[in-house]
């Protein structure tokens, strides 16, 4: 039986650390100002189409508030409660989950944030969560995001 609980606790960490480590940069910074989206979005592998996709979830307090309570269930175990990329979960991961306050995630556009979530980051631990939140959810997410200042 305790060897049973051992897998079951196994398989869960390897779940959890299978969801972390979005929007980890290469070296942890880009360099690059608001303008150009589209360099940000090619430096992370986001086709420019996506980024250019408008966010259609106007930013409100309830927008804001379900992105929120989406990230805490969904996010914070990698990127920490604050965003700062220090989740339970990070410090078994290599690259480490980014900081979300930091430029090169928040000088992406809303668009390359929305694919980041949607189709996951290679060479991470972030997962594709397209098939796990609404698309409803992940732009409440990317408006939550918007409230880590860099």
């Amino acid at each position: 039986m305790v060897r049973y609980q051992r897998i079951g606790l196994l398989l869960m960490f390897v779940f959890v650390m299978a969801g972390c480590g979005a929007f980890a940069a290469g070296d942890g910074h880009m360099g690059m100002g608001m303008s150009d989206h589209a360099g940000m979005a090619a430096d992370h592998a986001i086709p420019e189409e996506a980024a250019a996709v408008p966010n259609p979830i106007a930013v409100s307090d309830a927008s804001v508030a379900a992105g929120q309570a989406i990230y805490t269930q969904n996010c914070a175990v990698c990127h920490g409660p604050e965003g700062e990329g220090d989740g339970t979960a990070a410090a078994g991961l290599n690259p480490k989950p980014a900081d979300l306050h930091a430029a090169h995630v928040q000088e992406l556009s809303d668009g390359a944030l929305f694919y980041t979530i949607t189709h996951g980051r290679e060479g991470t631990a972030m997962v594709a969560w397209e098939t796990i939140l609404s698309e409803e959810q992940r732009w409440e997410v990317v408006n939550f995001l918007r409230t880590f200042d860099p």
